[in-house]
């Protein structure tokens, strides 16, 4: 994921401190054959230095984190947003749907003259909204479980970052504490810059694996995409079936071979 790999590469920024250190190990570093207090000054202004360093680091990581969750607030939020759209759009189309069809039975309740033929318009009709009210409830369900679904798996994707992530940063903060309480315990500088590029090693290859072993959305909307468009083909057939055994009825009491159509509705 970018924002994962930009929020990588600058909260690793703690192994660029390493190299930046460097020259206030020198002489420190350097075999000596007994202690002297140049030693001492030397190890005091790593010590000084690596804090002010990590300092601003950690500021960094902190802000990249909320970041990170921001941006995935960001994402759900868009989700919703598309989905809300699309449910306006049907919403919209029912209702011009509705007007259509409404039309349509009043055009054919004008041609029923007699009792019987307006009874069995009536019962036209009866089975006609039936009809539309189990489709577009089918379409609802599988529209609902579709986007369910779809929230479920970029939730997962996104909190196994999120963990992963969260662990780096405390992986981060220890070494960084580790490295710290060495130096204040007279570590030799070679010693905890080894020892900290080499947990900051593992805290970066740890990430990785977890982002490359996070969840994947796509194979999850494969799933999902092929159930919801099971429901909805089934939803259309049943409507289709049901409405034209309402016109057969229909043609039958009428002792008509026309086809009325009530209009399909979504």
């Amino acid at each position: 994921m970018r924002t994962l790999s930009r929020y990588l590469l600058l909260i690793t920024a703690g192994t660029l401190l390493v190299p930046a250190l460097a020259s206030a190990t020198d002489d420190a570093t350097t075999p000596r054959p007994s202690v002297s207090p140049r030693i001492k000054v030397e190890s005091a202004q790593f010590c000084n230095r690596f804090t002010d360093a990590t300092g601003k680091l950690g500021t960094d990581t902190t802000d990249e984190f909320n970041k990170l969750s921001n941006n995935f607030a960001q994402r759900g939020d868009k989700v919703k947003s598309d989905f809300k759209t699309v449910a306006d759009k049907i919403a919209a189309s029912r209702a011009a749907a509705d007007a259509r069809r409404a039309s349509k039975l009043a055009e054919l309740e004008a041609k029923a003259t007699t009792t019987d033929q307006k009874a069995a318009v009536t019962a036209f009709e009866t089975a006609v909204s039936q009809a539309v009210a189990e489709r577009r409830a089918a379409t609802d369900t599988a529209d609902a479980a579709y986007k369910a679904g779809l929230l479920s798996a970029v939730s997962a994707r996104q909190l196994s970052l999120k963990t992963a992530a969260a662990t780096y940063k405390a992986a981060v903060a220890s070494a960084l504490a580790a490295a710290k309480a060495s130096c204040a315990a007279g570590t030799s500088a070679a010693t905890v810059r080894a020892d900290l590029k080499t947990a900051l090693d593992a805290a970066r290859a740890n990430l990785e694996a977890a982002r490359k072993n996070a969840p994947k959305v796509g194979p999850n909307l494969d799933t999902l995409k092929a159930t919801h468009k099971a429901a909805i083909d089934k939803a259309n057939a049943d409507f289709k079936a049901a409405v034209s055994a309402a016109l057969a009825k229909l043609k039958t009491a009428l002792g008509s071979t026309e086809s009325p159509s009530p209009t399909a509705t979504p």
